[in-house]
């Protein structure tokens, strides 16, 4: 990739060493909002089913295929917003910092959260109850991805030189722990409540959860400073007064406007296989195996799916924070290559095993194989991107291009998936769609010039 260093501008290597207390503080305040945010965003796609039943059917009963989709449209929808709240907060974070931005896409996860948990269902107001479900949904979109370019940028701007692989996995980690705690605070909501009342009332609590959650996090983040390459780009005010505002002014000449169009358009291809995936694997994989997996001769219920993706949500954690360190020391191509090809070759068979195996290990097991290949280029995507945008650009840039890139590839991957099953008549198609995405990630991939070790400005 082209450095896009500025020699008179302030780096994180030749800015003054953060301390310990320092370090723990960021990890801390971007770690936990990130967990609570996606905590937040997961719940619907865990609770599709349940939700379909209420916001999409006039009776309050089960309806079947159709408002499954319709719920998992709107799932997609919030993928919609996504590039326009990259867009819109990622300005706001290049402008006013990093921090305020975090505090902005918190509070407004948590609003859209707590709405959700009070939002009367279509059998008590009509059709108003699926239009205020979407709106609310749109607004954790754009919430979601002005978090997912903040909180890389603010990790990776505070790690040392040698340290950014794993400082920016522990963003990735951390959209798993809050996948994982969704995944167990509704599996034990399940168990404790029963299952009739879980879909009856029960679907609110994790809601509501989230949104306490929402303002225990922003007094954390609060207590978290500016990162150094921010203030380092305030106080020189490399801009002279009266310079233009655009891509070609703002980078200093090394990066035209030309040449940020590309490199954007290259991180779209380049991520397009991990948002398939991920949304494939996690959110779309529990319906999958309550609706076409036996354990012996009982098919498999929404608890034990339930289960099965919190498992692979653990696998995910571990896989992708050893991704990031060992990019500190091999580089970040290894992994990201590994990663492409191996979600290339094994999704279909697979999911074919899933089928004919009839046992609910294997459902398992094959869920964790299937995140443990993503998650080996989860592990170097924080770094890789943060480290291809200059600073002045870098969150509105990479949070446009990544949550483009999740919008078109992973926002309608569950929706997709079971489109493919209900059309083809054959479960396993619905690894169709991510095999595709990782087809182009792996030519980008093939195309990337190592970043380790190039100075971040």
């Amino acid at each position: 990739m082209v450095n896009t260093s500025n020699p008179n501008a302030q780096t994180a290597d030749t800015a003054e060493p953060a301390t310990r207390r320092q370090l723990r503080t960021v990890v801390f305040a971007a770690s936990f909002g990130n967990l609570v945010e996606w905590f937040d965003f997961t719940s619907y796609g865990l609770l599709a089913a349940t939700l379909a039943m209420h916001f999409f059917t006039a009776t309050g009963e089960g309806g079947g295929t159709q408002a499954l989709l319709l719920a998992f449209a709107t799932f997609g929808a919030g993928f919609v917003a996504r590039p326009v709240g990259g867009i819109l907060l990622g300005i706001f974070a290049d402008r006013r910092g990093r921090k305020p931005a975090l505090l902005l896409s918190i509070g407004l996860m948590g609003a859209a959260t707590a709405v959700v948990a009070v939002l009367p269902d279509q059998k008590s107001i009509g059709i108003i109850a699926p239009i205020l479900l979407l709106l609310a949904r749109l607004l954790q979109g754009a919430a979601a991805d002005g978090e997912w370019g903040g909180a890389a940028s603010f990790l990776v701007e505070w790690a040392p030189k040698t340290r950014r692989g794993v400082f920016g996995s522990f963003h990735t980690a951390t959209i798993f722990v809050g996948t994982l705690t969704g995944s167990l605070v509704i599996a034990g909501l399940t168990g404790a409540l029963g299952a009739d009342a879980m879909a009856d009332w029960g679907w609110r609590i994790p809601f509501a959860i989230g949104g306490l959650l929402a303002l225990i996090a922003i007094p954390i983040r609060l207590r978290a400073e500016e990162t150094p390459i921010f203030r380092a780009e305030i106080e020189s005010k490399s801009v002279p007064s009266g310079a233009k505002s655009t891509p070609d002014a703002v980078i200093d000449g090394e990066m035209g406007r030309g040449a940020l169009v590309r490199r954007l358009a290259y991180i779209f291809c380049l991520v397009g296989m991990q948002s398939a995936a991920v949304y494939t694997f996690t959110s779309y994989y529990p319906s999958f195996v309550t609706q076409f997996t036996t354990d012996g001769s009982q098919p498999v219920g929404s608890g034990a799916a339930l289960f099965s993706n919190a498992l692979a949500s653990v696998v995910v954690i571990v896989v992708v924070i050893s991704s990031g360190f060992v990019s500190d020391r091999i580089g970040r191509k290894p992994a990201m290559m590994l990663s492409c090809f191996l979600v290339l070759v094994l999704p279909y068979p697979l999911l074919s095993l899933v089928i004919a195996a009839h046992s609910f290990a294997v459902t398992v097991l094959v869920q964790c194989i299937l995140a443990a290949s993503v998650a080996l280029f989860l592990g170097c995507l924080p770094v890789v991107l943060v480290e291809s945008i200059p600073a002045r650009v870098r969150v509105a840039g990479l949070s446009t291009s990544y949550n483009v890139a999740s919008a078109v590839f992973g926002g309608f991957a569950p929706l997709i998936a079971g489109a493919l099953v209900a059309v083809t008549g054959a479960p396993p198609t619905a690894a169709l769609w991510t095999v595709f995405a990782a087809a182009i990630s792996t030519v980008a991939v093939f195309f990337f010039k190592e970043s380790r070790g190039n100075p971040l400005s």
